[in-house]
Order: structure tokens, then C-alpha cells, then sequence
């Protein structure tokens, strides 16, 4: 067999590859969106940006460009009142990947790596509620006025705990699939 030939089926086996685990990440990711819906589709919060980082390899554009435009086209077609939210699970990924993980694809634990993950999950729902609520009408901004009692302190304190859980979670489903898994 020539060198050519095979370089040519490598290149395939890869692209193979990244079309797999693309097409697994979407399917989870849609799964979660389905059934997490409404009040308690914050769960998909926990689940969709971890289920990026592990289909798409550490320094893998492709995949992760194959995962981010068929998450898009799927929830402008079936779910558009969560696209806010799943740009953001998109964002969330890409920041998972750089504040909590290493090149050899493991979990680094930082007390600055988890402060700044902190910081854009509460920024990135605080937008997304915003967001929804001015572009869909969705009243979770006024909800959240509600459960505050209308103070920005207790709005930024439930923020802050959905926040703090929605990293912790993230981390632990992180480390715990990645230490039973050997990604590549």
C-alpha cells in the first residue's frame, strides 16, 4: 500500500472519528434539552457543556465547530427559546475546557480556574435570563425580581449559588467520567 493511501485512509479514520463523537455530543446534548425543560432546564446546565468538553478533543476546532453548528441549527428548529441558553452552554464548554482542564485532556482543580469559571457561568446566566427575557418575553428576569424580593444582593446571592452549584457539578461529572475514561 502506498504512503499516500495510507495517509488517506487515516485522514478519513479521523474525520470518522470527529464526525462520531460530534454526532454523540449533539445526541446527548438534544436529549438533555428535551427532557429538562421549563423550571428545571437548568439541569442542562450541568449536563451539556460537560458533554461537549469530552466529545470534542482539547485542541480539536472541527469537532467542536461540527458540535456548535448542529446544537445551533437543532435548537432553532425545535428549541427556540433556549438558543440564549445553549450559546452560552457553548461558551461554558469552550471556558471549561481552558479554566478546568489541561492539555493531556484532565481535570486541573485551580482556585483561580474555578473562580473564573464561577464568574462567567453567573455572567453568562444573568445575560441569558436578561436576554430571554427581552427577546422571547420569557418573565425570568421578573421571576427572579420576585425571588429576590426585588434587592440586587439576594438576586446576585441566588445567581451566585446557581452558579457555585453549576460549576461544582460541572467539575465532579469532569473528573469522574474523564478518571474512568482514557480520552485521547
Amino acid at each position: 500500500m502506498s504512503l499516500s493511501r495510507r495517509k488517506n485512509q487515516s485522514d478519513l479514520s479521523d474525520q470518522i472519528n470527529v464526525l462520531t463523537r460530534s454526532a454523540f455530543a449533539l445526541a446527548l446534548s438534544v436529549v438533555s434539552l428535551l427532557l429538562f425543560r421549563g423550571s428545571i432546564s437548568i439541569v442542562s446546565t450541568f449536563i451539556i457543556p460537560v458533554v461537549i468538553v469530552l466529545f470534542s478533543k482539547r485542541n480539536e476546532l472541527l469537532s467542536f465547530t461540527y458540535i456548535a453548528i448542529s446544537l445551533l441549527m437543532v435548537t432553532v428548529l425545535f428549541f427556540q427559546t433556549q438558543i440564549i441558553f445553549v450559546i452560552g452552554y457553548l461558551l461554558l464548554s469552550v471556558l471549561l475546557k481552558h479554566f478546568l482542564m489541561d492539555s493531556a485532556v484532565k481535570v486541573k482543580i485551580s482556585f483561580s480556574g474555578i473562580l473564573k469559571y464561577l464568574i462567567a457561568v453567573i455572567v453568562i446566566l444573568f445575560i441569558g435570563i436578561q436576554l430571554t427575557q427581552i427577546i422571547f418575553l420569557i418573565p425570568l428576569h421578573d421571576m427572579m425580581l420576585r425571588l429576590s424580593n426585588n434587592l440586587p444582593y439576594r438576586y446576585f446571592g441566588i445567581l451566585l449559588v446557581e452558579g457555585i452549584i453549576i460549576t461544582l457539578v460541572n467539575l465532579l461529572l469532569l473528573k469522574a467520567i474523564t478518571s474512568r475514561l482514557k480520552l485521547e
